[in-house]
């Protein structure tokens, strides 16, 4: 089964700062791993477990979930991204999806994955998307840049959340097991509530 939701080629306000996929390789980048390491990756993924990668871009931290995952689907909007992780190799466990984030189509997941994306997306209907991909175990797992970060070199500042934000809005969907500032980023842990 192949999922792709037709995505427009209008650039939104939203979507001004995004990478431009022929900036792709920039993703690529080892010092990436400084935000969310294999082994932290590897730790939230139950072996077995279907996961999203919601932002995936190039597959950088893709690949690390395809290592413990059973099945991982890397969501982009931009056929850019996916064409760069098709030449680098993608792993046999993962299927690309062409959507939004709010568009998706996946049937079920155990964990969705959202690193450095959240403040990209439209927030309040990718989460009630998420809320129905989700399992009633189901966990929701995000890292992105803080509003508090002190580094000038983020998006810009007024598009970013802080942990306590970002765990505002997503406690009207999910039940907020972690959320902690850390270095020039945050962390979000939440669970599907029970229906």
């Amino acid at each position: 089964m192949k999922y792709e939701t037709p995505v427009e080629d209008t650039v939104t306000a939203m979507d001004e700062h995004i990478l431009d996929s022929e900036k792709a390789a920039q993703l690529e980048d080892k010092t990436r791993c400084r935000i969310v390491s294999q082994e932290e990756l590897l730790g939230a993924i139950g072996d077995g477990d279907t996961v999203i990668d919601i932002g995936s871009g190039t597959g950088f931290f893709t690949d690390d979930m395809a290592i413990r995952a059973e099945k991982v689907y890397a969501v982009d909007f931009q056929e850019g991204m996916h064409e760069f992780y098709r030449e680098k190799g993608v792993p046999k466990n993962v299927e690309l999806v062409l959507s939004r984030a709010a568009q998706i189509e996946i049937e079920h997941a155990d964990v969705i994955v959202s690193i450095l994306s959240l403040h990209e997306i439209d927030l309040e209907k990718a989460l009630a998307t998420f809320q129905k991909v989700l399992g009633p175990d189901g966990r929701l797992i995000v890292i992105d840049w803080s509003q508090n970060a002190e580094t000038d070199d983020i998006p810009p500042r007024e598009k970013l959340y802080t942990a306590a934000s970002a765990a505002e809005a997503v406690s009207e969907f999910f039940e907020v097991l972690e959320a902690e500032e850390r270095y020039n980023t945050f962390k979000l842990v939440a669970k599907a509530k029970q229906q």
